[in-house]
């Protein structure tokens, strides 16, 4: 084919991918839906896979990823659909959901208030942990009146593990020197690179989290089921069971297969087929669309990070850029039409001078309008740094947060590119502080102190600034500071965040700051939009590979401990609890 024949074909792709993307949009900006949503429907929401917490809004992407759900759809949607008359029920239908405790929570909590409205909720379970644990499977389930699982199916209930990796064996044995610097005893962060083992500090507050979170989801159980918090308690003690103990026990209410579980839901609605998927009904009803008022939401997730926000890729996860999130609070702020902001964080932290930028940013936009920050699994370390002088904070109470404290430090290598490898790196330089940031060479005495002087400014600015926002001195404050992880309802009852709830709860709570009122409707502006199909195409230069979570984390750790110089200073690594 000719060089004009080629730049015919290209130009056609073009012109096609143009007018769908014009079509699109008009059907988007219009509100233009090609069917209304006939009554006594059934919604469907299948949870498989990882929850989003935003989806890219472009239209382009809204056309050719039809189907695909985030936590704002969920929660949002069922909101709507509970006092939508055309709705009757609800089928979820929960396969291998992958979510943290806060998303748990929220979606649980969606499902719960769905059903508080009088409709009849179903779930159906193929298999609540098939040889893994099932603890969030079912708590998902518990929201619903009733519970199906498949025959062959279990019930996979068993109490909460922690298992953290420590690197500290593998770096003796590779002759690599970690040399880090903390603030302070509960900055449990870095003992990964540090120790061999558990520090008491560290086994004692991994142990409350693991104690305060049980607590969450035993409760939840208990909210959806006719047990006793004591009788749930005692069934996970003595889990897992197979499918005809579950149903012994009361933890499901029939064995069923799917297609008779959709046969059981035809003749309960008395009609063939009425079911409607929620991603379905979310594009016909959409939300918060409707209203002369507007809240901005944007979105605060992943490692913080100067620069742009990236999405995760397989060697890194998500980056919260500050200038990506920056340029979005002040285009919220300087903006007349939008009422309030919510800023939506789910970040373990990163870089302290990109945390302290979106805080300021956080600061003059309360200056002219409310603030509230919505938490979602993670608001800890820097993630708490950009969080808490809103004017008001909102956290799930299995939102790890807090973790005000700070470390930084290097990995020496020089030993094992010497001993191990046979390369012999050497360094040439004036004076005497060229070597502070290289990974050759250790801290020597002078830059041992340099870099304690650093930690201990950084450590008392976090918690300055964080006593300010929350209204206390310095004294009053430091202690719960000393960088200890709190879980959402323990940070409520030490007053780090304001209220307990998710991002429902926030969106309702910054319309109630901006003066609307109770019944009032409102639009929700989302920013910064998250880009669609094809600026990912062109901007990304890796492959994304689906992995299993362990090697993944492996793999972000390394990275994240092996970069030339460490910038991340206030971070915590996820919680490698499995469920």
């Amino acid at each position: 084919m000719s060089g004009a024949g080629r730049w015919a074909i290209v130009l056609i792709l073009l012109f096609l991918v143009l007018a769908v993307a014009i079509f699109a949009i008009v059907l988007v900006t219009l509100g233009v839906t090609p069917s209304s949503i006939d009554p006594g429907r059934v919604l469907v929401l299948r949870l498989d896979g990882a929850i989003e917490e935003s989806k890219a809004t472009d239209p382009f992407t809204e056309v050719f990823s039809k189907g695909r759900l985030d936590l704002r759809d969920i929660v949002l949607g069922l909101e709507e659909a509970a006092e939508d008359d055309s709705i009757i029920g609800l089928f979820v239908e929960i396969r291998s959901p992958g979510m943290g405790f806060a998303q748990l929570e929220e979606v649980h909590q969606a499902i719960l208030d769905f059903r508080k409205s009088g409709k009849k909720t179903f779930a159906f379970l193929e298999t609540a942990g098939e040889f893994s644990a099932g603890v969030g499977h079912y708590v998902l389930a518990s929201a619903c009146e009733s519970i199906y699982l498949a025959p062959p199916g279990d019930v996979a209930l068993i109490n909460l593990r922690a298992e953290t990796p420590f690197y500290r064996g593998l770096f003796d044995k590779l002759e690599i020197k970690p040399e880090f610097g903390q603030r302070k005893e509960y900055k449990n962060a870095v003992n990964t690179y540090t120790h061999s083992d558990y520090t008491d500090a560290h086994r004692r507050a991994t142990s409350m989290l693991l104690d305060t979170l049980t607590t969450s989801l035993v409760d939840a159980i208990v909210a959806g089921r006719e047990l006793t918090e004591e009788r749930v308690r005692e069934v996970i003690d003595d889990g897992p069971y197979v499918a005809s103990r579950a149903l012994e026990l009361g933890l499901v209410d029939a064995l069923f297969y799917r297609d008779e579980v959709e046969a059981k839901i035809e003749e309960w609605a008395g009609e063939k087929d009425p079911f409607l998927s929620l991603a379905s009904y979310v594009e016909e009803r959409r939300p918060y669309s409707r209203g002369g008022r507007r809240i901005a939401l944007i979105y605060a997730v992943g490692g913080v990070q100067r620069g742009s926000s990236k999405r995760a890729s397989m060697f890194s996860g998500d980056v919260l850029g500050s200038d990506t999130v920056s340029r979005a609070l002040r285009r919220a702020r300087e903006d007349d039409a939008i009422s309030a902001v919510v800023l939506r964080v789910d970040s373990p932290g990163g870089s302290y001078v990109a945390s302290d930028i979106i805080r300021r940013e956080v600061e003059l936009t309360k200056e002219i309008k409310p603030v509230v920050v919505s938490m979602g699994n993670y608001a800890a370390s820097g993630g708490y740094f950009i969080s808490m002088q809103a004017t008001h904070i909102v956290a799930g109470s299995g939102t790890l947060t807090g973790s005000i404290g700070v470390f930084a430090g290097k990995l020496v290598t020089r030993d094992f590119w010497r001993n191990k490898i046979g390369i012999n790196y050497q360094g040439l330089g004036p004076g005497k502080n060229g070597d502070f940031y290289s990974s050759q060479e250790p801290y020597s005495e002078f830059a041992r102190a340099r870099l304690e002087e650093m930690l201990d400014r950084i450590y008392m600015d976090f918690v300055g600034k964080a006593a300010e926002g929350r209204g206390k001195t310095y004294d009053e404050f430091e202690p719960l500071a000393h960088g200890r992880v709190w879980v959402g309802s323990d940070a409520f009852e030490r007053e780090l965040v304001d209220e307990l709830g998710g991002l429902k709860t926030a969106l309702h709570r910054a319309a109630r700051l901006a003066g609307l009122e109770e019944d009032e409707r409102f639009r929700v502006k989302v920013l910064p939009e998250v880009p669609g199909f094809w600026a990912q195409f062109f901007e990304s230069s890796e492959v994304s590979i689906d992995l299993p979570k362990e090697i993944e984390h492996a793999l972000q750790t390394l990275h994240t401990t092996t970069r030339p110089i460490n910038e991340t200073v206030l971070l915590d690594p996820s919680l490698p609890v499995f469920y």
